[in-house]
């Protein structure tokens, strides 16, 4: 029997990724969600416009700092490639970044391509070779690389379709500070100084053994439990057993939210709230060290730095009183967290469309206007205010393809908070009225493609539920299964050759919104290539918008004739759907947000 070995050394992602690797057949599969991706790419953009200087070369980089991803444990065994026991969440996200660069900037003067590549793919006599050598995914893997998209057949594994759902949502999370300006010199700092330390050992058992003890939750303590210690050390004896029982509860708690982003609610909260209600400091810039910076990284040492100034700390009283508005405002965060689960769109409809757009800033927007000891009453209307304005800000900048990801929108929303703290409710309501964070106008409309399929959806299912609640039949589109976005004009450019010369045209007018409705999976299955004449008739057994495309949508149905009426919007029947049909149709959906938010 072979002795045991263990080594390790630091090596640059250029140069670990000319590995090849496996997973053992008991290691889970790729599983990071939007959250996560997001909050690697906010921590590469920031750590790399830390060092870029406008008009800095590529030779430059030289000098940046180095940025460290922490420990890659793997198993050698008798000269075979290296199966991975930790970091294969990371690598396969590494790897859908490289492509990424490679597909968007690869084309710039200087752009390092080869390297890329050889970070991603090499060609072994025909067979294509992944840094993550998984037969299942390969597939996949290699129509991303050379067509930059990919979509999972029904013999495909749920991971590959979460594999293609990453790399779609890496330009919906990018920093709009990563362009054409510097994205050469950040490809190069992303292959050279970002750094991993390889831990490998040729024995599996000894190689988890490595991972256990990297991970021993009794050897490295929480930020939470760093901050736990720091307040109860402030507290006198005579309070500290209460305050102990009371923050563990509070924790507890937290733990027990399940967050749609898999991120730990337990740390969410703590960076929400006291950035939120506590934070001067916003700034983003390279080299800052901002109440927004250091909470994001080390929340407890943020804290233990500001307990006598910012946080007003000074007696064992202020510490006691301090757990309590933490015990408070968590209450509160759970609070927003389970009526977003609970997904009553009666009364809460903004609040659970947010959430539909995979915003996840809207309870930090919200907790920080909430006051210590408001009554529930006043924190129920405050969460529908905020979350009404909330849906305003997203659902414009959806229609201008504007950007709505954590990393645009970070700013807006932390210097929002500052500005709404403790707010009472009726100036609170002013002041979003005044729309705070600047808004694009409702110009053109928004067209329908593989990056923005889901947020349109969302705005549609939006569109469609105004219309049923002020024709008193309410029934939001999303919280039905199998919902999809379904064209009026079904896939047949030969039968619209008199409106179009091309079918490049054609697909445009037809991916525009007023071409577009959110129906049933089954409707979509059953009529998706039927024409229209057909499917108006079907259209009037589904959603109040669907349906209003049918002339008898506007006889013997009073509730529906009374908002028309009142509102003036430009609804109306349609015997044939021409093109100028769909620009109505757009028109409309526009005039409806409009209507919602006068």
């Amino acid at each position: 029997m072979s002795q045991k070995t263990v080594d390790s050394k630091a090596y640059p992602l250029k140069e670990l990724f000319l590995d090849k690797f496996d997973v053992d057949f008991y290691q889970r599969e790729y599983v990071w969600q939007k959250k996560q991706l997001e909050d690697l790419l906010t921590d590469l953009s920031v750590e790399f416009l830390k060092n870029w200087t406008i008009g800095d070369t590529p030779d430059k980089v030289r000098s940046y700092d180095p940025y460290f991803m922490g420990e890659i444990v793997l198993s050698y065994k008798d000269g075979a490639r290296s199966s991975i026991i930790d970091g294969q969440q990371r690598i396969t996200t590494f790897t859908l970044l490289l492509i990424y660069l490679l597909k968007t900037y690869g084309h710039l003067p200087l752009f390092p391509c080869a390297d890329v590549e050889k970070a991603i793919y090499s060609d072994d006599f025909g067979t294509p070779r992944f840094n993550l050598d998984i037969e299942q995914r390969n597939n996949c893997m290699l129509s991303l690389f050379r067509n930059g998209t990919y979509t999972p057949t029904e013999t495909d594994k749920q991971y590959v379709q979460n594999i293609v759902d990453r790399y779609n949502d890496i330009s919906e999370c990018w920093n709009e500070q990563i362009n054409e300006n510097n994205a050469v010199n950040f490809a190069y700092w992303i292959k050279e100084k970002v750094v991993f330390s390889k831990v490998w050992t040729n024995n599996d058992e000894f190689a988890y053994v490595i991972f256990e003890t990297m991970n021993d939750r009794g050897l490295s303590l929480t930020q939470v439990e760093m901050l736990r210690s720091f307040l109860l050390a402030n507290i006198d004896s005579e309070n500290r057993n209460n305050a102990i029982q009371q923050f563990d509860e509070i924790v507890k708690r937290l733990v027990n939210i399940k967050l749609a982003s898999k991120s730990k609610a337990e740390f969410e909260f703590f960076k929400m709230y006291f950035r939120g209600h506590y934070a001067e400091d916003f700034s983003q810039n390279k080299d800052s060290n901002s109440d927004f910076i250091r909470i994001g990284k080390e929340f407890h040492r943020w804290v233990r730095d500001n307990d006598k100034t910012l946080l007003g700390l000074r007696y064992s009283s202020d510490y006691i009183e301090f757990v309590s508005k933490i015990a408070y405002f968590a209450k509160q965060y759970e609070k927003i967290n389970s009526l977003i689960n609970e997904r009553n769109t009666n009364k809460y409809l903004y609040l659970i469309v947010n959430n539909d757009y995979g915003f996840t800033l809207q309870p930090a927007l919200i907790l920080s206007a909430i006051k210590y000891n408001d009554t529930d009453e006043i924190v129920t209307q405050k969460i529908q205010i905020i979350s009404k304005y909330l849906t305003k800000v997203l659902t414009w900048r959806i229609w201008n393809h504007w950007m709505i990801s954590q990393s645009s929108m970070e700013s807006h929303i932390y210097t929002l908070c500052k500005q709404i703290r403790d707010m009472d409710i009726e100036t609170l309501t002013v002041t979003l009225n005044n729309n705070p964070i600047d808004l694009p106008s409702l110009d053109n409309a928004p067209t329908l493609n593989q990056q923005n399929k889901q947020k349109i959806k969302v705005l549609l299912a939006l569109i469609t539920e105004i219309v049923a609640k002020e024709s008193k039949c309410a029934d939001y589109m999303l919280n039905k299964p199998d919902i999809e976005v379904e064209h009026i004009w079904a896939d047949h450019y030969e039968q619209h050759t008199d409106e179009f010369s091309d079918k490049n045209t054609f697909a445009a007018a037809r991916n525009n919104i007023g071409d577009l409705l959110v129906l049933p999976k089954s409707f979509n299955a059953s009529y998706n290539d039927s024409p229209y004449n057909v499917k108006v008739e079907q259209y009037f057994e589904q959603n109040i918008l669907a349906q209003s495309l049918n002339q008898r949508k506007y006889i013997n149905n009073p509730d529906f004739l009374r908002f028309v009426h009142n509102s003036g919007l430009p609804f109306k029947a349609y015997t044939d759907f021409k093109h100028s049909s769909i620009n109505e149709r757009a028109e409309l959906y526009k005039q409806i947000l409009l209507w919602n938010w006068a």
